[in-house]
């Protein structure tokens, strides 16, 4: 029996890398691969010889190097002002749920809970109204606006549930010492708060930075496409850049990998902290 669940690790472990990493080294893989070899009637995984090629157009400077970086940069403000602005908005909101006693507040709670099953797509009409009447439409602030929104209720929540493990004679303590709410809240909460906030901090990185079908209706200009965006229309109705879209995935991977295993720790520690229910 001991060896059946070795094994049963092994064999799970294997799939594991290969469902999670398989599709990286594939995109390598396309990546590298010449474009007369990658339609040719031969089947090989790899290819006969390498090209560096796509990567050479992708930094090239050229039309479609420029509208990448330019999307690229875009993707960054975007993710920049979201977090700017949800952060500060979801710890404010989340700590007077959490600690302060108001008419309301549970139903507001559960309230946050149910807006987080709404799809965004959902109210995409209207909110696209809202934004042709108000002449918002391709506005890197706006279109932040609505991530914000969007992410909030997750945010808040996963907050709370954090802010509710943090005792509360730490603040009473500080009151005595004569701390007023809101200089406890900045110089207790916070600091005893930062896996939490790393960690809602890179998920709303991590899903910003890959939004397609929001911008694909509000950003309509190369002032304002994301890089999802611009990678996406490597694909027009002549031809399709299979060599290119897959380095430019392969480069957009990058910031958010790094980010990503630079910040694990606090994700995986903020994150526990944060589905615990308050």
């Amino acid at each position: 029996m001991k060896y059946v669940k070795k094994a049963g690790y092994i064999v799970a472990t294997i799939f594991f890398f290969v469902f999670t990493l398989g599709p990286f080294v594939w995109t390598f893989v396309m990546a590298i691969t010449p474009k007369a070899e990658m339609f040719s009637n031969v089947v090989s995984l790899l290819p006969s010889h390498i090209t560096w090629s796509n990567f050479q157009n992708l930094f090239s400077g050229g039309r479609r190097s420029v509208a990448y970086f330019t999307g690229l940069k875009n993707s960054l403000r975007a993710v920049i002002v979201t977090i700017c602005i949800g952060m500060p908005i979801a710890l404010v909101s989340a700590y007077t749920l959490s600690r302060i006693e108001f008419p309301g507040r549970k139903i507001i709670k559960n309230a946050l809970l149910i807006t987080m099953v709404i799809p965004v797509m959902a109210t995409i009409i209207p909110l696209y109204k809202m934004f042709s009447a108000g002449h918002m439409l391709d506005n890197t602030f706006w279109l932040s606006m609505v991530y914000v929104s969007s992410y909030l209720p997750m945010a808040t929540w996963m907050i709370i549930n954090y802010f509710s493990t943090i005792p509360k004679e730490l603040e009473e303590a500080a009151h005595i010492d004569g701390c007023s709410r809101g200089k406890a809240f900045f110089k207790i909460i916070l600091p005893l708060s930062y896996p939490i906030i790393l960690s809602v901090s890179l998920i709303m990185f991590l899903n910003t930075w890959s939004q397609f079908q929001i911008p694909l209706i509000l950003a309509s200009s190369m002032d304002t496409k994301p890089m999802a965006i611009v990678v996406s229309e490597f694909v027009t109705k002549d031809s399709v850049e299979y060599g290119l879209i897959a380095t430019a995935g392969i480069v957009s991977l990058i910031p958010p990998a790094v980010t990503a295993i630079i910040f694990r720790k606090y994700l995986i520690s903020g994150m526990v902290g944060g589905s615990v229910k308050g």
